[in-house]
């Protein structure tokens, strides 16, 4: 279909899709526009997808018009296909069993994911298995050099940039002196790809991520030339074009290889030096980037290279440039320091020592706080949630595009069992393991053909090495299929490959590699004829259908940003319109409509900002802060029901609110009619979760009053008291309950006790030295006869602290948390008895851990923002 290699008069078909490949594959690496929308990356993600649907609508438009085409069948073409339509399977088995309003929310995540897969993954194999691998490298050096003399002319797009007076979008995209280097840039493209080969691309492919590497580097040292304001998110990491660094780091750890062997078979000293100090840019952007992930899946790509014999024997044919080229990267990647901070730093010393924490012991989710690893135990919590997924629809899985809502349906679960991880508590779209993903997506299904399909890529490749003789094209494609493993590896711990640039990239060259080891007989001429042309039109109408959702996408992406701009600056008027622009252009905009809702909340609108809440609801049913804020603007609106309701889901997926449980407490207590089971159950979770949250326990005791039910009150109100035995409300109440019957809880007398010894502290002072001690003799005797009571010994320590023995009662404090570490009392007792000792990091300290379990709690907060 596409093989230019051979002297043919080129069609104008032909020339408009070289340009557009020269586009994809230089232009869309390195396009990147901050001040456009939220997500760095977003503008070259939509530019991605308009080229390729772009290329399947002039392939389309060419069918129509010379009524045949031919395309390359190969081998691996069924396993894939056989791979989406499990999958697509498993997205229609999930929604005829999925609630009537998850329905929208499916539709929009088979949307995005399926086009991701379709037009990214499906599209860049299918176009790059119909371009030929000719088996030749030719030195490209020469223009390699073009690229970075072109590259440097960005230099000064500062201060040659055109500042258009309007604040539209295209002012935004517009600017003279960078449509000259990109048409520039663009040219010099299509003259490396003047023959149409796999290896002209992988040229191309080198330069942009070279350029891009050769950027990244100087955002970590400090070097900053593109943007006139701060705009690394990743702190010292350098993100360079690609928008995340783990995202440029995969693309590094598929290219490597191969251009290894570019630099082994280079014959030209030019070609060794320039080859060489790519490899060397790559390895320092590895360094800069931080990304272990990407380290580990290039380890495994060179570890593969060794594996096959025919690179293997370049290797040690050319070993001395190969060890002096590894010793050079050895010094760039372990001697890479920051030389913008104090101590200079190696960024590869400082993230390797990091995994000193990781140890056989603490590979586990029960784990305390103290030695939760994020790097680690993120991950581990993220999978344990896929386990789950897969659990519930082992077979077909959770079905196309639908893992993130079921990630955060499922949850909840793992949150419950580990209650120390639940600053984890993530909204993700990949779990960081493929395999994982793939299950909890495909079920067993859907990872067995994605596992089928590399298991043939691999066989085929091993046959193809075994029949063909000692070649560049041998050596090459053993190489990229180093770099497929290598990302395949990476991605036991990354998501890359579920972004659109590193995707598109990783599937380019399954197609590169489809097309070296088949079989050029597999070829299919396809005439026109009714059939035919209806397919073909359908993929015509489909691309452009794609081009205008992807331009109404960024259009809409582009209003939600300005509207947060709006919101940083305090103009609510601006951010409400151009929040509706963005709602209005593509309605599963969530985060557009998340701060719309918000915008009105903050201007008392609160019914116009329950339908924003609402419409992002219908899009998005797993946002569960969304349905907190619909449930506050729900009670502006005085529709309690509806309040009730929004709160309830909000609980499912968060089990840790406190302020929702609280609300969910006070509207059921006010409207006893809406206290169902469910209802009723979350209230009695909030308990149990939240034991120390006095509140809590009084509003259930009222509530079950009120209807009648007045034992479960008097069990509400004994369990309360058992846990704040000074609380003084709760102890009237339970008293008042008991007034008439003469056999009395224990818990009365033992609370009434205490609550006594706790007056007479009030007036310690006032008190002579032998009551003072007769008063802890007391309060000793009453933890002896109830151990488990840690208010005894949190009154103990007040005591002793007003005796004037603070380490004393520190250590009593320290013990109390020992074993209860989430004891609210305990935390801020030892909070202020460190403050008064002039520890003001210890006192932060129990502050904080007052906060993790109690995020709302006034009093900790209070004290922790004097502290700051």
């Amino acid at each position: 279909m596409l093989n230019l290699t051979k002297s043919a008069k080129e069609t104008i078909y032909m020339k408009i899709i070289r340009v557009l490949l020269a586009t994809c594959f230089l232009v869309v690496p390195l396009v990147f526009f901050t001040d456009l929308t939220a997500n760095p990356f977003f503008a070259q993600n939509v530019l991605l997808y308009v080229l390729l649907s772009l290329i399947c609508a002039t392939l389309a438009f060419k069918f129509l018009r010379s009524k045949d085409i031919d395309f390359t069948k190969t081998f691996f073409d069924l396993a894939f296909f056989v791979y989406v339509l499990s999958l697509a399977a498993g997205w229609l088995s999930a929604l005829s069993s999925a609630p009537q309003v998850l329905r929208q929310t499916m539709f929009y995540g088979l949307l995005n994911y399926g086009t991701l897969l379709l037009v990214v993954a499906f599209g860049a194999y299918m176009i790059s298995k119909n371009i030929v691998f000719s088996g030749t490298i030719e030195s490209k050096t020469n223009y390699i050099l073009l690229f970075l003399a072109w590259g440097m002319l960005w230099y000064f797009l500062p201060h040659l940039k055109t500042n258009l007076s309007s604040e539209n979008l295209f002012a935004h995209l517009f600017d003279w002196y960078a449509l000259f280097l990109w048409i520039l840039g663009v040219w010099l493209a299509v003259r490396v790809l003047k023959k149409l080969t796999q290896e002209n691309i992988l040229v191309l492919l080198f330069v942009a991520v070279f350029l891009a590497c050769g950027y990244g580097v100087l955002q970590a040292l400090g070097l900053e030339f593109l943007w006139p304001f701060e705009i690394n998110q990743f702190a010292s990491k350098a993100f360079s074009t690609f928008g995340n660094p783990n995202f440029l780091s995969s693309a590094v750890v598929m290219l490597l290889p191969a251009l290894l062997v570019y630099y082994m078979r280079a014959d030209s000293k030019k070609d060794f030096c320039v080859y060489g100090l790519l490899v060397l840019v790559y390895v320092l952007f590895l360094s800069f980037g931080l990304a272990r992930s990407c380290w580990f899946g290039a380890l495994c790509a060179l570890i593969m290279m060794w594996m096959f014999g025919t690179l293997r024997a370049l290797i040690w044919s050319r070993k001395g440039r190969v060890f002096l080229l590894a010793v050079l990267a050895v010094g760039v990647g372990w001697g890479s320091v920051y030389w913008d901070s104090k101590d200079a730093p190696s960024p590869v010393a400082k993230r390797a020592a990091e995994l000193s924490a990781v140890t056989p012991s603490n590979f586990t989710l029960n784990i305390g706080r103290g030695d939760i690893f994020q790097s680690l135990h993120q991950r581990l919590f993220m999978w344990d949630v896929s386990k789950e997924i897969f659990l519930a629809r082992p077979v077909l899985g959770s079905g196309l595009g639908n893992f993130q809502m079921a990630f955060m349906q499922y949850q909840p679960r793992t949150l419950l069992r580990y209650p120390d991880l639940r600053d984890l508590k993530t909204i993700t779209h990949a779990p960081h393991n493929e395999l994982f993903f793939q299950l909890a997506q495909g079920g067993i299904v859907g990872l067995g053909l994605f596992l089928f399909m590399f298991m043939v890529l691999f066989l085929e490749v091993r046959d193809f090495a075994a029949h063909k003789k000692e070649g560049d094209k041998k050596q090459l494609l053993q190489a990229l299929f180093c770099g497929i493993l290598g990302m395949l590896a990476d991605n036991m711990l990354n998501i890359s490959l579920h972004a659109v640039v590193p995707a598109f990239i990783f599937w380019w060259m399954v197609g590169a590699e489809v097309s070296g080891v088949g079989k050029e007989e597999r070829r299919v001429l396809i005439t026109a004829n009714p059939f035919t042309k209806t397919v073909a039109l359908v993929a015509f109408g489909l691309s452009v259908a794609c081009i205008m959702w992807q331009g109404l996408w960024l259009a809409s992406e582009y209003h939600s940003f300005a509207g947060q701009k709006n919101i940083a600056v305090k103009n609510y008027p601006a951010a409400e319109r151009n929040l509706s622009s963005a709602l209005s252009l593509y309605p599963a905009n969530t985060e557009a409509g998340f701060r719309l809702g918000n915008v009105l909340l903050a201007q008392h609108k609160y019914k116009e900002a329950l339908q924003a809440f609402e419409k992002t609801i219908s899009a998005a049913s797993y946002y569960e802060e969304v349905y907190f804020h619909a449930a506050l603007a729900a009670l502006g609106a005085q529709d309690n029901k509806k309040a009730v309701h929004y709160l309830m889901e909000n609980l499912r997926l968060n089990p840790y609110n406190l302020p929702a449980y609280g609300m969910l407490s006070q509207l059921l207590y006010e409207e006893p009619i809406y206290a169902d089971k469910s209802a009723l159950e979350l209230m009695e979770r909030g308990l149990l979760l939240f034991p120390y949250e006095t509140g809590l326990w009084r509003l259930a005791g009222e509530i079950y009053r009120k209807q009648g039910e007045t034992e479960y009150a008097k069990n509400v109100y004994k369990r309360g008291l058992t846990v704040d035995t000074l609380d003084k409300e709760l102890l009237r109440r339970l008293q008042a309950l008991y007034a008439a019957d003469e056999v009395k809880p224990a818990v009365l007398e033992q609370a009434s006790r205490l609550q006594k010894y706790n007056e007479k502290a009030e007036r310690f002072h006032k008190m002579s030295p032998f009551y003072q001690q007769r008063l802890r003799n007391n309060i000793e005797s009453y933890i002896v006869d109830y151990p488990d009571d840690t208010n005894g010994a949190i009154l103990l320590a007040r005591v002793l602290s007003l005796a004037g023995n603070g380490i004393k009662a520190k250590e009593v404090l320290e013990g109390v948390l020992e074993k209860h570490p989430d004891d609210l009392w305990a935390n801020l007792a030892l909070s202020t008895l460190l403050y008064q000792a002039e520890d003001v990091t210890g006192a932060k300290r129990c502050l904080q851990n007052a906060l993790f379990y109690y995020p709302s709690n006034t009093l900790a907060t209070a004290r922790l923002k004097a502290l700051s």
